[in-house]
């Protein structure tokens, strides 16, 4: 199973093996924590 979400703006580039009602939770969970991702991110890649 695989999803891949872009974070700015949060939306769903793809996925595959997941329900629509799991999507629908994976995508609240990566809206609450974005900022925390985008931080992440941006730390590891020095940016």
């Amino acid at each position: 199973m695989v999803a891949k979400f872009w974070l700015e703006p949060v939306v769903l580039a793809r996925a595959g093996g997941f329900s629509r009602l799991e999507l629908n939770t994976i995508a609240k969970l990566v809206e609450a924590h974005r900022d925390e991702f985008l931080e992440s991110w941006n730390e590891f890649f020095g940016r």
